[in-house]
């Protein structure tokens, strides 16, 4: 049989039409149809997906907005002294793209976001990218099944751009603001954010108040502390200060280290080792989840010996270790925050730690909680981002539900952190109740994508305008991951950006990273509703009857076996001769 293309008559003894109105498409079993995808964020997300896309999409028309100048997502935007990965950098990295030639077991911001600006320009990657434009709107157009976009370029001017499927890999570390502190912005010396860290700022002999005792704070502190003259600091809750992760593998006392040339040399010359060795240090950070689990022996470790460490690292000193180390919740009810120097810092001679906070900030400094005014040259504020998981956004599903408005007080209705009800072709990199707090992200982040690449293959193979979660698979997933979380450390009695309140439950996976990463590995295209073209028929992407298989050079009896291990029609021009008559 001939395929007669598309919109050619057929001949008229074939029926094609029915009183429905459905009509058989002309088109193999297997074609798969153009659809058009937009993405925001170049960070390590939309980085994955545009390779994914390139290297094992077909017929995909990808644009991915970016707000800011260039790759790298939160690397981009943070710049600050210390401000480095707590996860070891072999683990930090795209699989498909290993890098030999990391300078440190934990790296700098810089080096991680040259790393990811060498593999975007390695595999011809910035085509999908459009710098300095920021999506603004996004609402589903039920007519025509498709997201209406509205971005704003560099010059302020907005355009709409429309698509099939609208994926979100904007993250969660970019959102930042100035606190809201008296007399702040009345400051007449250096003021400063950890998320925009000015160029031309030395802290070098200055004195420096430093806000925020989270992570930013904590790497900063201890990076600047032996270069400046004076450095104000405040303890406002306690928090549990450990190694990096992985610190068996890290120098002695979970400290950084340099690699040697003969070890970069070794990486690069034995893959197989680099790899035996990135492997080894990721089942350390997998084994991270047991102390997360309440009860476990590897909590009880953990907390003794963060406990302990802390308090030898503080050198006894009763008022900071009253003031910082937790005594009311576990290691992991927050997210361990790695600190080496930190708390040696503190006992330094040119640092003053308050305990209580300042009353407001004046144009010379600050008047302490006692009344009293230092002055200072710079404050830099390490007060981090707006963690929220609610959209920067409107983004607008079904039935004209804001995505803002039901995710304001808790992220309700999620869907394994990849998707949430009511919102049909739209996905997100790690959304709420995702595999978050216990290592890296990189390998999420995958796995995240290769979910999505099948997914998109499904939407164009089996001609579906809108794939969207049902509403059982979401509380389904939601009654078993509330239920499940409450054994363990996240619901203890802490604030955490892991939950929105005290009595929240956190939004994390019910689960370790190997099993997320198992589960999406096979979507389970049960949990979702479909709609079709071809008149609402799902059959119809059945086509005329035959394959693509049978035109691609693809083997037509797969189904026996491949010879020699390949997908491609066997030449049996030998064989012929010696048993065919004819």
């Amino acid at each position: 049989m001939t395929d007669l293309p598309v919109n050619q008559s057929i001949p008229r003894s074939w029926p094609s039409e029915n009183e429905r109105g459905y009509h058989i498409p002309n088109q193999r079993f297997g074609t798969i149809h153009s659809i058009k995808i937009i993405a925001i964020g170049a960070g390590i997300s939309g980085i994955s997906l545009a390779h994914d896309v390139q290297e094992h999409g077909e017929n995909i028309d990808l644009t991915i907005y970016e707000m800011g100048g260039d790759v790298g997502g939160t690397w981009l935007w943070n710049k600050y002294p210390g401000c480095r990965c707590d996860i070891p950098s072999v683990n930090y990295q795209m699989s498909w793209c290993p890098n030999p030639d990391w300078s440190e077991y934990y790296s700098t911001a810089g080096e991680i976001q040259q790393y990811y600006k060498h593999i975007v320009d390695k595999f011809a990657l910035k085509k999908y990218m459009r710098f300095a434009h920021e999506v603004i709107r996004a609402e589903w157009v039920e007519d025509t099944k498709k997201w209406k976009l509205t971005i704003k370029a560099s010059d302020g001017q907005q355009f709409e751009d429309e698509c099939n499927i609208f994926i979100n890999g904007g993250g969660v570390l970019n959102d930042w603001k100035w606190p809201d502190i008296e007399g702040l912005h009345d400051f007449q010396g250096i003021l400063c954010h950890t998320a925009r860290w000015p160029k031309e700022f030395d802290h070098k002999g200055k004195r420096v108040a430093v806000i925020g005792s989270g992570s930013s704070g904590i790497q900063i502190l201890a990076t600047i502390q032996p270069e400046v003259k004076q450095l104000y600091h405040w303890i406002r809750s306690p928090t549990w200060i450990t190694p990096g992760f992985a610190q068996q593998f890290a120098a002695p006392g979970g400290k950084n280290f340099s690699y040697t040339k003969e070890q970069k040399k070794l990486f690069a010359e034995d893959p197989r080792h680099a790899l035996k060795y990135r492997k080894m240090i990721e089942s350390e950070l997998n084994e991270r989840f047991k102390f997360i689990v309440q009860g476990t022996a590897e909590q009880k470790a953990t907390l003794e010996f963060a406990n302990k460490d802390m308090r030898q690292r503080l050198n006894g000193d009763k008022r900071l270790i009253d003031a910082i180390v937790p005594t009311k919740f576990v290691v992991g009810c927050r997210r361990p925050t790695p600190g080496n120097g930190y708390l040696e810092a503190l006992l330094k001679p040119n640092v003053e730690v308050f305990t209580e906070m300042f009353q407001r900030i004046t144009p010379k400094g600050f008047i302490d909680h006692e009344g009293n005014e230092h002055e200072v040259d710079a404050i830099v504020c390490a007060t981090g981002f707006n963690t929220s998981f609610i959209p920067r956004f409107p983004v607008i599903g079904r039935h004209e539900i804001n995505l803002q408005d039901r995710w304001k007080k808790y992220p309700v209705d999620s869907y394994l952190s990849l998707a949430v009800k009511d919102t049909p072709n739209y996905f997100m990199y790690y959304g709420p109740h995702g595999p978050t707090g216990h290592g890296s992200g990189a390998p999420m982040i995958e796995a995240m994508t290769r979910c999505f690449v099948q997914i998109i293959r499904k939407v164009q193979t089996e001609n579906i305008v809108s794939i969207q979660v049902k509403d059982k698979a979401a509380r389904d997933f939601n009654e078993h991951r509330e239920l499940y979380l409450k054994r363990t450390a996240w619901a203890g009695q802490c604030s955490s950006w892991f939950k929105p309140g005290p009595d929240a439950s956190p939004v994390m996976f019910p689960g370790n990273r190997v099993l997320f990463i198992e589960l999406l590995t096979n979507p389970r295209w049960e949990d979702w509703d479909y709609e079709y073209g071809y008149a609402g028929n799902r059959f119809g992407y059945l086509g005329n009857g035959f394959t693509m298989r049978e035109l691609d050079g693809r083997d037509t009896t797969f189904y026996y076996g491949l010879l020699d291990g390949v997908d491609k029609q066997p030449d049996y021009s030998d064989l012929r001769p010696m048993y065919a008559w004819m």
